[in-house]
């Protein structure tokens, strides 16, 4: 199994608008429905079941079809998991105060189907999904502040 935690500055010194808990969760909402606009590579995304707590939606990402079980914690986390697909494991987005400011960490863990663990392979797969979460975690903290500045957010 692939895992991986990162912790990123919400509003580093220098970026404008600054996002509040409360804008950052409603965005982090709107693109768990909504994820193409945010994530380089997603294809599509659909609904399928809604929860108490959540909803599963089917995505495909660079050609890879699969659902995950979104799990909320307001204002708090958001927990995805894996439950139909090649590859699983799950993702977690904690909302948090850190010694420098607001802080978002990204928490991984994924184990890719056929790839055995520990070896060169599945840390290749894993750097990857790593530096492709990255372009996403900046990518959504840019379109936020985009919208909050448009008035949209």
């Amino acid at each position: 199994m692939y895992a991986i935690s990162e912790s990123v500055e919400v509003n580093p010194s220098g970026v404008s608008p600054q996002l509040t808990l409360d804008k950052l969760w409603r965005g982090l909402e709107i693109k768990a429905e909504d994820p193409v606009p945010f994530v380089p590579g997603m294809e599509s995304c659909q609904v399928v079941h809604r929860m108490d707590d959540g909803f599963v939606r089917e995505v495909v990402v660079r050609g890879k079809t699969f659902r995950e079980a979104l799990t909320f914690t307001p204002p708090v986390q958001i927990r995805f998991d894996r439950v139909q697909g090649e590859d699983s494991g799950w993702i977690m987005n904690t909302l948090s105060n850190g010694p420098t400011g607001f802080l978002i960490t990204y928490t991984m863990a994924l184990n890719f189907h056929g790839v055995w663990p520990g070896t060169e392979e599945e840390k290749q797969l894993g750097d990857e999904t790593r530096a492709n979460y990255d372009a996403a975690l900046k990518q959504t903290l840019d379109l936020l502040r985009a919208r909050v500045a448009e008035g949209t957010l």
